[in-house]
């Protein structure tokens, strides 16, 4: 891979890309009962490749057998779970998905991989 190519642009050209909802972290607030609840940006539509993370791979990745985890390739900045912060949220296919963690190539290459782990179906808000 040559630094600074863009591959994920290279890819979305070749491949169709696909639409999920990125709800991003904003905040916590307290609610009426004085309880502290995570607030979030108003959900956005942002493109991108979104893959299944191979069964075989979660031992060596240390993910919980238990759950089912998916790859997240964007150009879009996501975060993940951090000291004082919530992670960002994504819904795709009527479940809803935590970003687990974020491997930040934007800066040399243009795009972010996010491993996304399912969290249950999208709630009717």
């Amino acid at each position: 891979m040559i630094p600074g190519m863009n591959l994920l642009a290279v890819a979305m050209g070749a491949i169709a890309s696909e639409t999920v909802t990125w709800r991003q972290y904003a905040g916590r607030t307290k609610n009426a009962l004085g309880q502290w609840v995570t607030t979030y940006a108003a959900p956005q539509q942002i493109a991108g490749s979104w893959q299944a993370v191979q069964r075989d791979q979660y031992a060596e990745l240390g993910l919980d057998m238990a759950k089912f985890y998916f790859n997240f390739y964007t150009p879009r900045a996501l975060a993940g779970v951090a000291d004082g912060r919530a992670p960002d949220q994504i819904d795709h296919g009527g479940r809803r998905y935590s970003v687990h963690g974020v491997v930040p190539w934007s800066g040399i290459d243009g795009w972010n991989h996010a491993v996304c782990v399912d969290i249950g179906a999208v709630p009717n808000d």
